[in-house]
């Protein structure tokens, strides 16, 4: 853990492609400086797959990626931070790079194979059973004879450089130097596969990859190969551009991206850092944060040098305060009725993890089980330990497991798992399974065993629960979100402080976020989806009418529906969740068919990616088409629910956005969020911002009466205004939010229950914030509230020139008036004016 002397006031991320490029961000700079954004927060940059609109399919990592503003608009941007006083934190890619021939390592190994110079970088196993020393390259659309039969697979002669090469749909790939003498592009299958057969790569069809894969994959993508980046040579070739913008001062920060695939992440981050400490101006700051999704109640490890997480935990966090507890049995019994769904989220987690491992991930898992058994056979004491024993404890460890990875040192839930498992698998196999994942077994073998568990068991999470589980089991969605806990139905104020103290404590500079490029769900659907459990009893009912009212638009059958009933109850809440100032229209039912098909795809039990069901695709789609249509009557029917979420959704936004920008962390906004998010899931949560409109809302936003723009709270401008006013107070006093204490601020009165309070105290100086919780009974005009008459804190009192506070404080502030205006209390003490 570090602590920096001056760490950003607030950050905003930025995605960077051919359709935003640097260029057009440099637009965007006067208008993020003047909101109050210190550190500008950009996508990866580095040369990426041509088209790609993410930027984590890096190509080439030496270079500037063109499409984005090459290295000439680079030097251009940066020189438009500088002009506006902003620092630039950069996301980065060191666990993968794309597997494709536009990448020249990639390219170079394919084409010699070990004997690349290249073939160090990538984590491939060579001396995999089924193609020693060659590549899987599951390319090919249909299988592998049939391929060769169909003509999919030709030779023919590179018209660049008159090389001969190899093409299939998709892709041109190298051939070995002196396998091919002369081209004959219509050789038989026989001749071809002689040719290949003599390649450093074999081709194969794209679902021979689960099985029989030999490189490491980001999760399970053929498209990206692992980098072994824990090989100081490697670290060393591809951190180097990123170095150089380090050392010219173009580069303020650092976010790692998927730092539990690395082999080590801890010496991952020292060596990371002592590499950037060694390049970075004397005397200027710099950050690095990690991607890191942590289980409940895990932390980082504390040795990691690093500011912090990018906030995942902060979003949930926040969340889960402004649920209802007492709803949890109401909302998932209604889930139930609906669906039909019995089961927890724990156990469809469980399920989900092995199916992973018995599907698209089994290759890395089968060749665990591969080193496993070998070692096992090795000693006296394990040698008749079956594989298949061997394999069933590996399964039912992993399958156990809630965290995404143990650390040696730190194995946060693998003790809990192996208990668990126990129940599925006791005996010694287990017992040298535990003994090996929990890293007490020395040697070389032992610790390569215990690296490929802790990168798969990441794998296998992201693949089972947050691209699975997460569209399976849904009784409230904006549970399932990227580092949520869906298992916990709301947070106590009290819990609540005290993961806020926690992180005061520990990481202080850590990002504090609510929506990022990575969500399910944008902040303020979950706010509106938060609402229902406050309207649990309508909710209910409301499922039932609305059903009823789109019976006639349902196909298929009794016992296979069209959309299934777990999809339908997602529709309904993606609808209230997202709906529009004014109803729905094309342009909505567009998004809302775009997201069910991803979640039904996702979900993987009614159509998935890899087997698409094109007539349960063809009716979901007709369903959410003929019930959002505007003449249709479930718009009319669902809209006054709808309104009304909406506006509790508003109120517990602007509560978020204060948490957000006032309890310990920095606060980092995703593209364009300072107005209300209604997004979903990538590519939604991508769509352009116009950063235009922006900049000349924010002048007269910051001049308007809150008042006016609260009784025009679906145009988002109140949200705007707030989100400006708290990142000046920010800017005002950058060390109260940077440095300053942390304590919560009770509050006594009739309403006290529905009220969270903090308190941020530095040298005398304090900021008091209030925001209210569960407010659906207590809705008055716009955005006002009633019943907090009477209901008041107590302010700190300063003692002269010392900065303690004396008791419970010589003033009390009544909440009751600002609640009924705005659900934001902002009171200052100590040589600060305003309130």
């Amino acid at each position: 853990m570090t602590a920096m002397t001056h760490p950003p006031r607030a950050t905003a991320r930025l995605q960077l492609h051919a359709g935003f490029t640097l260029d057009d961000a440099r637009a965007a700079l006067p208008y993020l400086a003047r909101l109050g954004i210190s550190h500008v927060y950009a996508s990866p940059l580095l040369a990426a797959r041509p088209g790609s609109v993410h930027g984590y399919d890096v190509i080439d990592p030496t270079r500037i990626d063109r499409e984005r503003g090459g290295e000439a608009g680079f030097e251009r941007f940066a020189e438009a931070l500088r002009s506006q006083d902003l620092s630039l934190i950069l996301d980065i890619v060191p666990n993968h790079m794309a597997a494709c021939p536009d990448n020249p390592w990639w390219r170079d190994v394919l084409e010699h194979g070990r004997a690349s110079p290249h073939a160090a970088v990538f984590d491939i196993d060579w001396d995999a059973p089924a193609h020693p020393g060659r590549v899987l390259l599951p390319v090919l659309g249909r299988r592998y004879g049939e391929a060769l039969r169909a003509g999919d697979v030709r030779l023919h002669r590179d018209p660049a450089t008159g090389r001969p090469v190899v093409s299939v749909p998709g892709h041109t790939l190298p051939l070995a130097p002196g396998t091919v003498e002369t081209i004959d592009e219509s050789p038989g299958p026989d001749a071809l596969h002689a040719i290949l057969e003599r390649q450093h790569y074999r081709l194969a069809h794209w679902r021979v990859a689960a099985a029989e894969i030999n490189y490491r994959r980001f999760f399970d993508i053929d498209g990206l190969v692992a980098v072994r980046v824990e090989d100081p040579a490697v670290f060393d070739a591809v951190h180097g551009r990123i170095l150089g913008a380090v050392a010219a001062g173009h580069v303020q920060g650092l976010r790692i991206d998927h730092v539990d695939g690395l082999a080590d992440p801890g010496a991952y981050l020292a060596r990371l850092r002592q590499a950037v400490d060694a390049v970075r101006p004397a005397g200027a700051p710099f950050a690095i944060w990690v991607e890191k999704i942590l289980a409940e109640r895990e932390d980082l490890p504390a040795d990691w040098p690093v500011e912090g997480t990018t906030g995942y935990e902060v979003a949930n966090a926040i969340h889960a305060l402004q649920l209802d507890p007492a709803a949890a049995g109401p909302v998932r019994a209604a889930h139930a009725r609906f669906t039909g769904d019995q089961g927890s989220m724990a156990g469809t987690i469980r399920r989900c993890r092995r199916a992973v491992i018995e599907g698209s991930l089994a290759a890395p898992f089968e060749a665990l089980v591969d080193a496993v058994d070998r070692l096992a056979y090795a000693g006296w004491e394990s040698r008749d330990l079956t594989r298949a024993a061997l394999r069933d404890a590996l399964a039912a460890v992993i399958e156990q497991l809630q965290a995404y990875r143990g650390y040696p040192g730190g194995t946060f839930g693998l003790d809990a798992a192996i208990a668990r498992a126990r129940d599925a698998v006791p005996g010694p196999a287990l017992d040298l399974v535990a003994k090996l994942v929990s890293g007490r077994i020395p040697g070389g073998e032992a610790a390569l065993v215990l690296r490929r568990f802790q990168q798969l068991t990441g794998a296998v999470a992201a693949k089972a629960v947050e691209d699975t589980a997460f569209y399976r089991h849904l009784p409230l969605a904006s549970l399932n979100e990227v580092g949520g806990w869906p298992e916990r139905f709301g947070l106590a104020p009290d819990d609540f402080h005290a993961v806020f103290a926690r992180r005061r404590r520990d990481w202080p500079d850590a990002l504090s976020a609510l929506s990022t490029h990575d969500h399910k769900r944008g902040a303020d659907v979950r706010a509106r989806l938060a609402a229902l459990t406050e309207l649990a009893p309508d909710w209910q009912s409301g499922l039932a009418a609305w059903s009823a009212l789109l019976a006639p638009h349902r196909g298929g059958s009794d016992d296979r529906p069209v959309p299934s009933r777990r999809h339908e109850h997602l529709f309904y809440q993606t609808v209230i969740g997202t709906w529009p100032a004014g109803g729905p229209d094309a342009a909505h039912a567009d998004r809302i068919a775009a997201y069910l098909l991803k979640a039904a795809r996702e979900g993987k039990d009614e159509t998935s990616w890899t087997d698409p069901d094109q007539a349960y695709e063809a009716g979901l789609d007709r369903f959410v088409r003929a019930a959002l249509d505007p003449a249709g009557p479930f718009p009319a029917a669902i809209a006054p629910f709808a309104e009304r979420v909406a506006r509790i959704g508003a109120i517990d936004g602007l509560a978020q956005l204060a948490m957000q920008m006032t309890l310990p962390g920095v606060p980092d906004l995703y593209q364009g969020t300072e107005e209300w998010d209604l997004s979903l899931v990538d590519p939604d949560n991508r769509r352009p911002v116009d950063w235009a409109r922006l900049d000349r809302q924010l002048d007269a936003v910051a001049e308007a009466d809150p008042a006016e723009l609260a009784a025009a709270w679906p145009d988002g401008r109140i949200k705007h205004w707030l989100a400006a006013r708290l990142l000046r107070l920010r800017r005002d006093d950058p060390a109260l939010f940077a440095r300053g204490g942390y304590a919560p601020v009770p509050a006594q009165g009739p309403a006290a229950a529905h009220v969270v309070a903090w308190r941020r105290s530095l040298d005398g100086r304090h900021l008091v914030v209030a925001v209210p919780r569960l407010v659906a009974g207590k809705l008055n005009g716009a955005l006002g509230l009633t019943g907090f008459d009477g209901t008041a804190l107590s302010l700190p009192d300063v003692a002269d020139g010392g900065g303690d506070v004396r008791g419970d404080g010589g003033s009390r502030a009544d909440l009751g008036p600002v609640f009924g205006r705005l659900p934001v209390f902002l009171h200052q003490i100590g040589g600060r004016d305003g309130q």
